[in-house]
């Protein structure tokens, strides 16, 4: 009996590279995210883990390679010559209105309320009415813990309310893919586990994401594959238990003992988190 055949991903990065200046920042990085994949991205500061994630929205541009959003070339078009030129914004925001993207940052509108922030993209992006929009955004809302939140305002949240707001704002359009960007790394220790647990319940609802985050036992719990990558490479894939048991590479297994010392007040909750080391 022969395996099924995988489904097409969602979104696909084939062979991209991207430079900063003179530096090298992407180096022909090829990774696929398949629907209901919750696909975890780790490594170092400044590996290009964020900056791979923002060429998958085209929100940076990409010099060498594709992005294609099932199977469409995103951010460029082939001319009749064959010339790779940039693509209109119109067909890009086309192609890409099934994506949406948490940032580190919350990005609110200080100026409106917690469900105008959630609705406005709908009312002047997808055209739709305020009743229709706001019946979207309650219950997005809700979903993500804050019934009681609506009429308020950015100022008044914590910060981990403030990140719950910015997923239902991505949640609201319905998209096939959902980009965490460091959805953590702007929080109080305190207000991460209720931000995690809104992305766990979204993993467990079969919610296709692509997550860069330093959260590392939050990544052996919920990804359905961790992405080692650094300096602009992919060094090591595959599923958390293989990857966080058993490094293939010096470099993998170097970077998960840095996190289990940094973690050394509380070893055993580290070693159960990623496991041990491969002998």
């Amino acid at each position: 009996m022969t395996d099924a055949p995988s489904p097409p991903p969602v979104i696909e990065a084939i062979g991209l590279s991207k430079w900063y200046g003179t530096h090298q920042v992407l180096k022909s990085v090829s990774l696929a995210i398949r629907p209901s994949e919750v696909v975890c991205i780790i490594g170092p500061s400044g590996s290009g883990k964020s900056t791979l994630l923002r060429c998958l929205n085209f929100l940076e541009e990409y010099a060498e390679g594709e992005v294609r959003v099932n199977g469409k070339l995103l951010g460029y078009r082939t001319e009749a010559g064959g010339e790779r030129v940039k693509d209109s914004l119109t067909r890009v925001n086309q192609l890409r209105r099934g994506i949406a993207m948490v940032f580190q940052q919350f990005n609110l509108w200080p100026h409106m309320t917690v469900l105008q922030n959630v609705t406005q993209p709908l009312v002047l992006v997808q055209g739709k009415d305020r009743a229709d929009a706001d019946a979207i955004g309650r219950a997005m809302l809700t979903k993500v813990g804050l019934r009681d939140k609506f009429n308020a305002y950015p100022a008044q949240l914590s910060g981990g309310q403030q990140q719950r707001v910015g997923i239902a704002r991505a949640l609201a359009i319905d998209p096939s893919v959902i980009l965490f960007d460091e959805p953590t790394s702007s929080l109080d220790p305190e207000l991460v586990g209720e931000v995690l647990q809104v992305i766990r319940t979204l993993a467990s609802e079969g919610m296709t994401m692509a997550v860069v985050t330093h959260e590392m036992g939050f990544a052996a719990q919920v990804a359905s594959r961790v992405v080692f990558l650094d300096h602009g490479t992919i060094i090591e894939e595959g599923p958390p238990d293989t990857l966080f048991r058993a490094p293939r590479s010096d470099r993998l297994r170097q970077f998960l003992q840095t996190w289990i010392e940094r973690n050394a007040l509380f070893p055993s909750a580290a070693q159960n988190q990623i496991g041990t080391q491969a002998a």
